[in-house]
């Protein structure tokens, strides 16, 4: 019970710091700062989200063992997105360091969240 209410509450963070960075790009758009390509932070945060909701399930699950291998799938999966990405979108090219920002940044959430149900699951 005590790990399912974490993962809520994950869940629940998450998606409250992931509308805070849309709400930067489009404050940065507003204010032609930096105009940058919603499809690609969409993509970014899918691949997080749905990332984050298989890490929990498999923690929910009792397979503590399996969580970071994972973990580890989903940041090589993707890296080959944003290569994907790098590829085939024209405008990538053009804000390279922005969207290379925002991955970090979900990278760093998806590390922090991963961190945290590992030492709660000792």
């Amino acid at each position: 019970m005590k790990n399912s209410r974490f993962i809520f509450t994950g869940l629940i963070l998450f998606l409250i710091i992931s509308s805070s960075l849309f709400a930067g790009q489009y404050f940065l758009s507003e204010n032609n700062i930096v105009d940058l390509d919603y499809r690609i932070h969409f993509l970014i945060f899918f691949i997080t989200l749905i990332g984050l909701i298989a890490i929990f399930a498999v923690s929910a699950l009792g397979k503590k063992d399996v969580v970071g291998f994972v973990f580890l799938g989903f940041v090589i999966f993707k890296m080959f997105a944003m290569g994907y990405i790098a590829l085939f979108q024209p405008n990538f090219k053009d804000n390279i360091i922005a969207y290379f920002g925002i991955y970090w940044l979900y990278l760093l959430i998806e590390v922090l969240f991963v961190l945290r149900l590992i030492k709660k699951q000792d």
